[in-house]
């Protein structure tokens, strides 16, 4: 496995999915067999279909969402980048009504890559912070 691509699937992950939602190069990028391990949301599988659900949702709240990867390593087939996001809250999100204001929030994430695809992904992010900002939770708790 070329440590390259499973790199270039993480940014391209960033820059033609969230940054630019081209859903056609999720088609590309995403392989039929993919698998989102990440915690589950109820209603949404953890297969292809379910992360373009979420994508698209996550799209929807916040058009202008912009994600900075700020480290990546990479060994074999996998890599694991690290990022910041922002976004502002324009629709709602996981059943919170938007509020307007401008979230930042970090992510930790680790793809598996077969050639040019996706075929795993694990996530790990700030969803307290993400709550907090969003004014869904009381944040001097």
């Amino acid at each position: 496995m070329n440590v390259q691509s499973s790199k270039s699937a993480a940014v391209r992950l960033v820059n033609d999915i969230f940054n630019s939602g081209d859903m056609r190069a999720f088609d590309e990028l995403f392989a039929t067999e993919y698998v989102n391990h990440t915690m589950p949301i109820p209603g949404v599988p953890g297969n292809k279909e379910g992360f373009r659900q979420l994508v698209l949702a996550t799209r929807e709240a916040f058009p202008d969402v912009h994600v900075e990867i700020q480290q990546t390593v990479a060994e074999n087939d996998l890599v694991v980048f690290h990022d910041r996001v922002h976004a502002t809250s324009q629709g709602a999100f996981m059943g919170v009504p938007a509020n307007g204001k401008r979230l930042e929030w970090t992510e930790t994430h680790m793809l598996r890559v077969r050639g040019e695809q996706i075929v795993e992904h694990w996530a790990n992010f700030d969803q307290l912070g993400i709550l907090q900002q969003l004014g869904a939770l009381n944040s001097s708790a």
